[in-house]
């Protein structure tokens, strides 16, 4: 008997070919998702997790050589580590099927397939797969209704950092800070921490509207309190009486920041009660090695959500966006993006597509508190990681030891 409720993804440019897969694994309890490029299919794989690819190797037409599947499954691999790609080839040949196992493909199938054949190889394809949860890529930004925040994109050392604490959190009860500058993604970190921890239920609550929540009644649940220095005075105690009951119902408390452990404007013993565990999320400006795939991931989701063409970026383009000042983050790399696949017919997105607003058109008035806490964050960043040595952290930072003195007394650090 087939295994019943797995998702599986074929992409393939052959609507025929997409149809007849579908009445055909919908028949042996499968779902069937369909992408039509392997643009389509990264989108789609930001949003949704599945348990099987199978991937067609050409894409353009009169192309029989196999090159674009082959590049497309080394991306597959980014987008969905551990997940078994089954290839599945006709014009290709049984050489470049060999070329893409060697590449990391679990097995392939031959077009015009039989179907016995093809849902065995299908079966035996999904006993080999084992998701890697630690190697997950995808959206990091501030979560939206479709996002999957298992994934967490970024091959940066810092966010290596961020995906390691992730999975050592993750299945613990004590509260957990996440501290970082607006547009960082503490949000889509939390749901992260939710999603890999095993509890059934997940319950987002601004800070300002704490008084919505009814604690007797989580249980087996994660409790995210966005924006804790939001927290009314009136409620202070009333969270500290809840925090030691919640551990007794698996209820598991995370808060979201602007403002880091040692800077936050609560009751010193809530405080403590609530930063068990803190993890800084950085900056772009600290991670500008993630900005192109960054990019290039909410481009793809942009495109999927609005039914648009793929638009790839150009190395210009890329090179364009990681010199950019982004006093919001990720936030305002994401607009920018969406910005740049809605108003754009081309096929690819060069430096003239992207409308990055400069530092003199950004409102002081609406930004300064962005501003101060990223580079209060960057700051701050530094000197942990050059254990408080400001000559250290000036050299990384491209600053004089006085200016790093002058920011460190501007931001009580």
């Amino acid at each position: 008997m087939p295994q019943t409720h797995k998702t599986l993804l074929f992409i393939d440019d052959d609507a025929d070919v997409l149809k007849t897969a579908e009445l055909l694994l919908n028949r042996a309890g499968y779902t069937l998702l369909t992408a039509g490029s392997p643009g389509q299919a990264y989108a789609l794989l930001s949003a949704q997790a599945v348990d099987l690819i199978l991937l067609d190797l050409n894409f353009s037409q009169a192309q029989t050589s196999g090159e674009e599947g082959l590049a497309s499954l080394q991306e597959l691999r980014r987008y969905a580590p551990g997940v078994p790609v089954l290839v599945v080839t006709g014009h290709s040949g049984l050489t470049v099927a060999v070329r893409a196992l060697r590449a990391g493909a679990t097995n392939f199938i031959m077009k015009p397939w039989s179907n016995e054949k093809f849902i065995a190889a299908i079966e035996e394809g999904l006993g080999k797969g084992q998701r890697n949860p630690s190697a997950d890529i995808g959206p990091i930004s501030e979560p939206s209704p479709v996002s999957d925040a298992k994934f967490i994109i970024g091959d940066t050392e810092a966010m290596t950092r961020i995906k390691a604490l992730v999975d050592r959190y993750a299945p613990l009860t004590v509260p957990v800070l996440l501290s970082g500058a607006p547009g960082t993604g503490k949000s889509h970190i939390a749901r992260a921490l939710h999603n890999r921890s095993g509890r059934a239920h997940l319950k987002v609550v601004d800070a300002s509207s704490i008084s919505t929540i009814a604690p007797e009644e989580l249980r087996d649940a994660t409790l995210v309190i966005e924006a804790i220095e939001r927290l009314d005075a009136g409620f202070h105690q009333s969270l500290l009486d809840w925090l030691p009951g919640f551990e007794g119902r698996n209820v598991r408390v995370v808060a979201t920041s602007v403002r880091g452990r040692g800077d936050m404007e609560l009751p010193r013993g809530l405080v403590y009660a609530l930063s068990t565990l803190e993890i800084n999320l950085p900056t772009l400006a600290e991670r500008t090695g993630d900005i192109g795939i960054l990019a290039g991931h909410f481009a793809n989701l942009c495109a999927y959500r609005q039914n648009l063409p793929h638009r790839a970026l150009t190395p210009e383009a890329i090179a364009h966006l990681k010199a950019a000042v982004w006093s919001d983050n990720l936030h305002a790399l994401r607009q920018v993006m969406e910005r740049a696949v809605v108003g754009t017919d081309g096929p690819v997105l060069g430096p003239n597509d992207l409308h990055i607003p400069s530092v003199q058109d950004i409102d002081p008035r609406t930004t300064a508190s962005s501003l101060e806490a990223t580079e209060k964050f960057v700051v701050e960043s530094a000197l942990k990681r050059n254990n408080f040595n400001v000559s250290k952290a000036a050299a990384e930072l491209g600053v004089t030891r006085q200016t790093l003195y002058r920011r460190m007394s501007r931001h009580g650090l």
